[in-house]
C-alpha cells in the first residue's frame, strides 16, 4: 500500500511530466499520441515508474518507450526545477497495456456470452427434436401393429 507522502509525490511528478510533454509538444509524435497515466513512486523516492498510454501506431510503441527513457536524465532535469524534493527521483517511462488488456478481456466475455447463447438457443431446440422423435417413433410403432393385425388376418 502506498504512504500518502508516496501518492502526493506522484501526482506533483505527473502533473510536472504532462507540463514538460505539452511545452515541449511531446505529446503527439506523428501517427500516435501519449496519454501520462499515472507516476509510480519507490518508497524511498528515489524512483519513479511513469506509466504512459500510446495511440495510434501499434509498431512504434516501443521505440517511443526507449526514446523516452533514452531522454530521461532532460526530464528529470526538468522535473528538478520545479519539484522540491530532497532527491529527484530516477526516471522511467513504463507503456501501461492495462487499456489493451481490458479490450481483450471485453472481447473474450462477449465471445463466451454468444457461445453461451447459442449452446442455450440449442438446447431450447433439443426438446422440440425429441418429441418430434417420440412422435415418429410412435407412429411407426402404430404402423407395425397395425401391419402385424393385417397380416394376422390374413393368415
Amino acid at each position: 500500500m502506498k504512504s500518502q507522502r508516496q501518492l502526493q509525490i506522484g501526482e506533483n511528478i505527473k502533473r510536472v511530466i504532462s507540463e514538460i510533454f505539452l511545452r515541449d509538444d511531446i505529446l503527439s509524435i506523428p501517427g500516435s499520441y501519449i496519454t501520462i497515466l499515472e507516476a509510480d513512486v519507490s518508497p524511498d523516492a528515489k524512483n519513479v515508474k511513469i506509466y504512459i498510454d500510446i495511440f495510434g501506431n501499434e509498431g512504434m510503441h516501443e521505440k517511443i518507450v526507449k526514446a523516452l527513457n533514452k531522454a530521461a536524465p532532460h526530464f528529470r532535469f526538468q522535473l528538478a526545477k520545479k519539484v522540491m524534493l530532497r532527491v529527484i527521483p530516477e526516471i522511467i517511462f513504463v507503456n501501461d497495456k492495462t487499456h489493451q488488456r481490458a479490450m481483450s478481456l471485453d472481447s473474450l466475455i462477449e465471445n463466451e456470452a454468444s457461445s453461451l447463447k447459442a449452446r442455450e438457443d440449442d438446447a431450447k431446440k433439443i426438446p422440440q427434436e425429441k418429441v418430434k422423435k417420440t412422435a415418429v417413433k410412435k407412429s411407426v410403432a402404430t404402423k407395425k401393429t397395425s401391419i402385424k393385425k393385417t397380416l394376422a388376418k390374413k393368415k
